[in-house]
Parts: C-alpha cells; structure tokens; sequence
C-alpha cells in the first residue's frame, strides 16, 4: 500500500469512518483491516508472538498544531502485568502553506507518516495517531509500506488494568486483514 492510502485512511477513519461507511461513535470501536481505532478511556490488548502488551488512551485533546493522546503502556510479564510508562502521540495537521497547496497540486505529496507518530512495545514498534476528541488508532504497520503480520490487536470494554483477565474467552483478537471492511461496534458489545 502506498504513502497516500495510508493518509486516506488515517483522515476518513475517525470522524467520518471509511470512505462513507459508518461513522464512529463516542464509544465505538472502529475496526478495518489496516488498524483499530479505539475509544479514549479503554484497554486494547496487542499480541506479537509470545508478548502481550496493553495500550489505554487516557486523554485527546485538539492543539494548534494538532490532536494529541496520551495514552499509559503496560506488559505483560511473569505472570502480571506491569506499568511501563505513559506518553504522548498526535495527528500532526498537515501543513496548509502555498508550497504544500502547489505539490499537492502537481500531486506529489509528503509522506503521511510523518503526520503520525510510534508507539515502541518490547522489540518492535507500530504507527499510531490521536484522532478526535475521543479515539486514538493503532495500525498493524510498523515501517511505512510494511505490515507486520504477526500482530493481532483485541479491543475490550475494560477500563481498569486490574479488570485483565487473559483468559478470558470473550476476547477477540484482529490481525491485518486487507478485505475486511470497517466497521463500528459500540464498545459494550465488542463481546456480543
């Protein structure tokens, strides 16, 4: 997949969903085949392999430059999970300048990777942006045009660490998927 369709699908997932499909809700989960987008305030698990690892966006918020999500990381290890750290990831607004407005003109275009941000979890690392005021996206990409096929991602409806139960049967796990088509399922009945 190129540069641009990245772009594309990093502006059309959040506030009007993908390519006129269903708009995502407050507390929708938005699911496509290149990425979840998630709601602030909830625990998405993300698998490589053997490792487990919890992401929760804790708070959106829109800044001159851009929106921003912090966000708290956790992993699972040794039979817990443990808090790693907390940080910060945007959605850069492109720049609106006469020289950006000319290539976008001509149609050469930035590289839109540049507008996201990474998110490093133990030995390998995923694209990630802030959305709207109340969803953050975490794609299965790892390098610009690369994929990471070993990934899987579970949205759940938890909102505390302690509610973490691995084992749980209800959880369900995404990987990339090129045909599946986005979709939005409210939060308390990712599970249904």
């Amino acid at each position: 997949m190129n540069k641009l369709m990245f772009l594309v699908i990093a502006l059309f997932s959040l506030t009007e969903g993908i390519m006129a499909g269903e708009k995502l809700e407050e507390n929708g989960v938005g699911i496509e085949g290149h990425f979840i987008a998630m709601p602030v305030g909830r625990l998405l698990l993300i698998g490589r392999n053997d490792f487990i690892g919890v992401i929760k966006f804790i708070e959106n918020k829109k800044r001159t430059e851009g929106m921003y999500s912090k966000y708290s990381y956790y992993e699972y290890e040794g039979g817990s999970i443990k808090k790693m750290r907390e940080g910060v990831i945007s959605l850069k607004e492109p720049s609106r300048g006469f020289w950006a407005k000319l290539m976008g003109f001509l149609s050469f275009h930035d590289d839109p990777f540049r507008y996201a941000d990474k998110i490093e979890f133990n030995k390998f690392e995923l694209f990630a942006h802030a959305g709207d005021e109340y969803h953050s996206s975490i794609y299965f990409w790892n390098r610009p045009n690369e994929i990471d096929p070993k990934v899987r991602m579970a949205p759940t409806p938890w909102t505390q660490i302690e509610e973490v139960e691995l084992s749980d049967p209800r959880i369900k796990w995404f990987g990339y998927d090129e045909k599946r088509k986005w979709k939005v399922i409210p939060i308390d009945k990712i599970w249904d």
